[in-house]
């Protein structure tokens, strides 16, 4: 009776000790969380966490694979089959286009309107009316010439640079000089020195550069190479060049580069945070040829407390007849110059859709 009584009061005593151990680390957690320290929350748990669950989401479903979700699929979308022309315009045809109806003049009078809506009316031959089917509207009615720019105009131009503005305002960026470290994290700035003055101590040139390897666990594989040049003056050059490659069966195999080269401006800074934006040219080469286009990117980075970094970028462009879609975000740790990145990739070019996840070191200089 006795060995019975000691194990129970030894069992209450370890659930005790337990349930204790637990209420301690139940208020640390709330005092932590009321004492607002977001960024070591951020750096600890968040995106460990949010890694993890993308990861876990990407891997646990099974996803159908479609057949354009393929590069041959994707060089189908860049050099599609041209298709055959229309029949020519006979002399006596007395249509008014091709197509036997109406739709080129409804277009450009529905652009019309939307034009005259958002931009105000510009009566460019002189009639001292215009004439519209369905109502008219004189000169006497019309806007004074120095407001044609509509209210909704300039509200749609104010939400369309909002990007651009918005990280300005926030990070109270008004021309400063930045005065890059020797690589991030270097001293007591994160990236670089902000000073109404140039430091002649100080880098005039940085250059970064990272090799990564992408899996989509299916089928295809990327190897990717990013070089960022960045320059005091807030000019630089943002290239990427990926080696894409596909399991066909067989135990053959397809494959094709796609990149892109842009001049970039930085149109935001401050020590521990920039937003790039900018334009270039995108491409895609393989065996069978190759396609170019045009390619907006518009990108940052963030440095958290050392030696945590987080950066995005977002492409949006066109190579051949296909429209490119590229977003790309990832967390790096910093050692030295060297820094690991984990990170993931959207891809879309045409009818080819696909995600990465993605691993890599880098390094600056």
């Amino acid at each position: 009776m006795r060995w019975d009584a000691a194990v129970r009061e030894l069992a209450t005593n370890s659930i005790q000790a337990r349930c204790q151990c637990a209420c301690s680390q139940l208020v640390s957690w709330v005092a932590f969380l009321v004492r607002g320290d977001q960024e070591r929350f951020v750096v600890r748990y968040l995106v460990p966490l949010l890694s993890m669950s993308v990861f876990f989401a990407w891997c646990s479903p099974a996803r159908r694979v479609c057949a354009e979700d393929t590069l041959s699929g994707m060089r189908a979308s860049i050099a599609p089959d041209k298709p055959q022309e229309k029949r020519r315009r006979k002399k006596n045809d007395s249509r008014k286009n091709l197509w036997g109806d109406d739709s080129r003049e409804d277009s450009s009078f529905l652009g019309g309107l939307i034009t005259a809506f958002l931009f105000g009316d510009d009566d460019e031959d002189g009639d001292e009316e215009l004439e519209y089917v369905g109502f008219g509207k004189t000169i006497a009615g019309r806007p004074d010439p120095e407001k044609k720019k509509g209210l909704i105009g300039s509200a749609i131009c104010g939400v369309l640079f909002i990007p651009f503005t918005a990280p300005r305002w926030l990070l109270n960026d008004e021309g400063q000089y930045a005065n890059f470290s020797d690589y991030p994290f270097s001293d007591d700035a994160a990236n670089m020195v902000i000073t109404p003055y140039r430091k002649r101590n100080r880098k005039f040139m940085r250059a970064r550069y990272l090799s990564e390897y992408g899996d989509n666990f299916g089928r295809q594989q990327k190897i990717s190479t990013r070089i960022l040049l960045d320059t005091r003056s807030r000019i630089g050059v943002d290239a990427s060049f990926d080696y894409l490659r596909e399991q066909t069966g067989g135990g053959e195999h397809d494959q094709m580069w796609l990149g892109d080269v842009n001049a970039v401006y930085r149109f935001a800074q401050s020590e521990q945070v920039e937003f790039r934006a900018g334009v270039g040219v995108a491409w895609q080469a393989d065996s069978l040829g190759s396609a170019r286009g045009v390619n907006f990117t518009y990108g940052g980075n963030v440095y958290l407390s050392k030696p945590h970094m987080f950066d995005f970028d977002l492409d949006l462009g066109s190579i051949g007849e296909a429209g490119l879609t590229r977003f790309r975000t990832g967390y790096s740790l910093y050692l030295h110059r060297l820094h690991a990145r984990l990170g993931y990739e959207y891809l879309r070019v045409g009818a080819f859709d696909t995600n990465y996840m993605s691993g890599g070191i880098g390094i600056d200089f």
